[in-house]
């Protein structure tokens, strides 16, 4: 049984690029600190610009250096990150901002940190995926 966690964390497109990171490389560069993943966990993104869950990666790495600057909107930060690598992209409606309200989410200063406790939440990003 795996003791891997699932996330839901919040991609900023006014800082940075992400979208267009996972597409051209494949993976995003995530600060290490304030969400303390482990190596297998699943993060899907919740897109600021879009307000909709659109990838579902995975954490292949940590202690790693920032590879992603030139997607970044501001200034990079050179800080120690982990590696989240593309599984999935979602295109459909389901995991819209007002869908997901239906099952648990709370918006708002709930996505300031990675989160992997909203069971009924995240239950159903999994449904969807």
């Amino acid at each position: 049984m795996s003791n891997n966690r699932t996330w839901l964390a919040f991609a900023n497109r006014k800082r940075c690029r992400h979208a267009d990171a996972i597409h051209n490389l494949g993976f995003i560069s995530w600060r290490m600190g304030r969400a303390h993943f482990s190596i297998g966990d699943i993060v899907y993104l919740f897109m600021s610009d879009e307000r909709c869950i659109r990838f579902k990666m995975i954490v292949t790495a940590e202690n790693c250096q920032r590879e992603d600057q030139k997607y970044w909107v501001e200034t990079a930060p050179n800080d120690i990150t982990y590696k989240l690598e593309l599984l999935e992209e979602y295109t459909g409606t389901e995991l819209n901002e007002p869908v997901l309200y239906s099952h648990g989410f709370s918006g708002g200063n709930s996505l300031e940190v990675p989160n992997c406790n909203n069971v009924e939440l995240l239950n159903y990003i999994k449904s969807i995926f």
